[in-house]
């Protein structure tokens, strides 16, 4: 996590900056529908984009499941907003060397942009 400012609770949990904690016992907030809406339409771009392309089937497994598990986490009463974030993260680094993916990897960028979570996936470019 270069460059990655974190926080600590109370509880020794690390937290990115950026991502809010609601004040009980350092879960994060709630996201909005706006917010989550953004995030399932950049894993609809993402999953068009990787089902489209020519890639390895089992990378191809991986990216679907890591798409998969982000919309599970969508629809919980209380997602875990860290997990979201390191996952499209890594689905953007994943895809970032395929061209075709461009425009996946821009709309997962906004995404996260918008739900106030820090981009990482191209540290390192």
């Amino acid at each position: 996590m270069a460059g990655l400012f974190v926080f600590w609770t109370n509880s020794g949990a690390r937290v990115p900056e950026g991502l809010r904690l609601s004040p009980n016992r350092g879960k994060f907030a709630l996201m909005d529908g706006t917010q989550a809406a953004a995030i399932h339409q950049a894993l609809v771009a993402v999953q068009h984009a990787v089902t489209s392309m020519t890639f390895p089937s089992c990378d191809q497994e991986d990216l679907i499941e890591a798409i998969d598990s982000v919309e599970e986490q969508l629809h919980t009463g209380h997602p875990n907003v860290a997990l979201m974030c390191r996952l499209l993260n890594s689905i953007a680094r994943s895809l970032r060397a395929q061209p075709e993916a461009r425009d996946a990897c821009l709309t997962i960028e906004d995404a996260i942009g918008k739900a106030g979570m820090p981009s990482t996936w191209q540290s390192g470019i």
